[in-house]
């Protein structure tokens, strides 16, 4: 809609130079034009709120960048089944794996910008133009971000031989074993692993990074005592933390969870603003129309506004996040900001 307004103030600015320009020959030509120009931008107001008012007129499809099975896939599957309801047509998600997520990135933002395409953007997509030099795309000038979706916090988790209880003593305690304690994460480049450089930098803990090639692997390792500590997602620890066989000292949002209201905050323990978790962010390709945008950040309010989708969050461990479409941008671009600083501290070399 900005595209369509700008044309028609670019065509009543030529217009009134014209008018000057004529004046003394034609007295009334300026006032014609202005009322023609007046009209025609009236029209096209009203073009875009019909359009917005017809939409969707087809099945819309959801990217996600991610394989199927993980919490961003059914985080995505449960809001676009919810959506589909609402809006009257098949919402559909195109898993789009691949290349650290830049293929179905790739493709959602060369997607045509109509509103019937919605890209699933999530930390990965954040992190990858840190780590890789050749990305596809441009998070401040590709997408139209419509809203958050959800959040997952993530936990400080220790195996139980280790004897502290809060993250003030593991601190302590890893410096007096220097070179000996290690953090196990998912992959060099990926959240668990800049999330504990993060830690290692706000509290001085003395750590080393243990890399594994999936954090299902890390978490393994740190079950079996090869590695101390372990940055999880809560869904992935809450079994563990439950049974015993891992203590966790403290939640990665600015606020406690809902699921473990007891556990402190690592701002409250002293990392003062530390927050490292998963999102999940509904965006559009750029030059989306806004009145579209806006309708659809309305429709996944509702939607994240139900008992019953906020039952399955649940079973996701996942909070509701719904934001206005200003936001969400502010929060994806503050986030890779983030970690561009976090890896060009620890001087990790970008990868093809």
């Amino acid at each position: 809609m900005v595209l369509h307004f700008g044309s028609g103030l670019s065509g009543t600015a030529a217009t009134g130079i014209a008018a000057t320009g004529d004046r003394a020959a034609s007295p009334g030509a300026g006032v014609a034009r202005k009322a023609a120009a007046i009209l025609a931008l009236s029209v096209a107001c009203g073009s875009v709120a019909l359009a917005a008012d017809a939409y969707p007129s087809r099945p819309i499809r959801v990217i996600a960048p991610y394989g199927a099975g993980g919490s961003y896939d059914v985080i995505a599957r449960l809001m676009s089944a919810r959506l589909g309801e609402q809006l009257g047509q098949p919402v559909l998600v195109d898993n789009r794996p691949g290349a650290a997520g830049r293929l179905g990135m790739e493709i959602g933002v060369k997607a045509p910008p109509d509103g019937h395409t919605l890209i699933v953007v999530g930390n990965s997509q954040v992190i990858v133009p840190s780590v890789h030099k050749v990305v596809p795309y441009d998070l401040a000038k590709d997408l139209e971000y419509v809203s958050m979706v959800a959040t997952i916090t993530n936990t400080f988790v220790v195996n139980p031989a280790v004897p502290a209880t809060t993250v003030a003593e593991f601190v302590a305690w890893s410096k007096g074993k220097p070179g000996s304690v290690r953090y196990g994460s998912g992959g060099t480049g990926g959240i668990t692993h800049l999330g504990g450089e993060l830690f290692r930098a706000m509290t001085g803990a003395d750590i080393s990074h243990v890399p594994y090639k999936s954090g299902a692997l890390a978490l393994n390792a740190q079950l079996g005592g090869e590695v101390q500590l372990n940055m999880l997602n809560l869904l992935n620890a809450l079994p563990h933390i439950q049974s015993g066989k891992l203590r966790v000292l403290a939640v990665t949002g600015l606020k406690r969870s809902t699921y473990l209201p007891n556990v402190p905050t690592m701002d409250e323990s002293g990392a003062k603003g530390f927050e490292v978790q998963e999102f999940h962010v509904l965006a559009m390709p750029r030059a989306a129309p806004a009145a579209i945008v806006r309708r659809m950040n309305q429709e996944i309010g509702n939607a994240l506004a139900s008992a019953e989708v906020r039952e399955r969050l649940k079973m996701q461990a996942a909070e509701p996040s719904p934001s206005t479409p200003e936001e969400a941008r502010r929060y994806v671009l503050a986030e890779q900001a983030k970690f561009a600083r976090i890896v060009k501290q620890i001087g990790l070399s970008p990868e093809d």
